[in-house]
């Protein structure tokens, strides 16, 4: 049985790398009783797996776990409630009863045992960033200004140059806009997420190109404002908001449809 999980890694979470966060999701998962898969072995490991690791530093509201169940029974450490079943609903509350607080899932879903991996079905992703030095409309405007935006960015082995003009399909200061634009493309969970965003002041609402062929950051496009204006240490926090998948038009990770 698959299952995908959407979480959000909220406050202090933000500094806890990837590895960590599944070591966590793993001990979370054997303390709450949930009936995950073992894989075949001498050295056996829970079957989890990212859509696509969170860098450090930042928050989201939307990041989505894999994990192969063998059941939706509970199989924990309480003798007297083994074989108990739950619905995926009720799972999300025991699962944030025994969380921290700042990582909580927000979704439960369980796949077609032919659905693909959410990493190699990632296509796009929606980021809110935060700018404390009200540089939002600078931004913008500098977006705009151009046909290209050609930024360099550094391999193990070579420096690959990146068109963001090509690989950022929304961009806005205004949640409201950003949001009707993004939705001409996408079918998102826009009533999830904002919660989370509304009244936000001097931000900025972007969606991009993203997964293993290419990982458009947020952060890219501020790298490259600040060189071509010649500003130093811009200021800003990034939240991941979601995550889709498709090609010309975009699915959010959270609304679940049968794969053909």
């Amino acid at each position: 049985m698959k299952a995908l999980i959407r979480f959000n890694k909220l406050g202090m979470m933000m500094y806890i790398g990837h590895l960590d966060l599944m070591r966590y999701f793993q001990k979370l998962f054997r303390r709450c009783g949930l009936d995950v898969s073992y894989s075949k072995g001498f050295n056996p490991h829970q079957n989890l797996s990212f859509a696509s690791p969170l860098g450090l530093g930042l928050t989201s509201i939307g990041e989505y776990l894999d994990v192969q169940l063998d059941s939706l029974n509970y199989n924990g450490f309480d003798n007297s409630r083994l074989g108990e079943s739950h619905t995926t609903d009720e799972w999300i509350e025991i699962i944030n009863e025994h969380s921290n607080g700042l990582v909580n899932v927000t979704a439960f879903n369980i796949l077609d045992d032919s659905a693909k991996p959410s990493m190699s079905r990632l296509s796009a992703a929606t980021y809110k960033i935060q700018l404390y030095d009200d540089k939002a409309k600078d931004v913008i405007s500098y977006f705009n200004e151009y046909d290209e935006i050609i930024y360099s960015k550094k391999t193990k082995k070579s420096t690959k140059e990146i068109n963001l003009k090509e690989n950022i399909l929304v961009l806005s200061d205004n949640y409201d806009t950003f949001s009707a634009e993004r939705e001409k493309i996408a079918k998102s969970d826009s009533y999830y997420e904002a919660d989370y965003v509304k009244d936000d002041k001097n931000c900025l609402y972007i969606m991009c190109t993203a997964g293993s062929a290419l990982n458009i950051k947020p952060e890219m496009l501020i790298e490259s404002f600040e060189s071509k204006k010649c500003l130093l240490d811009v200021k800003y926090d990034i939240t991941r908001l979601d995550m889709y998948t498709g090609t010309d038009k975009f699915t959010s990770m959270s609304i679940v449809e049968k794969e053909d």
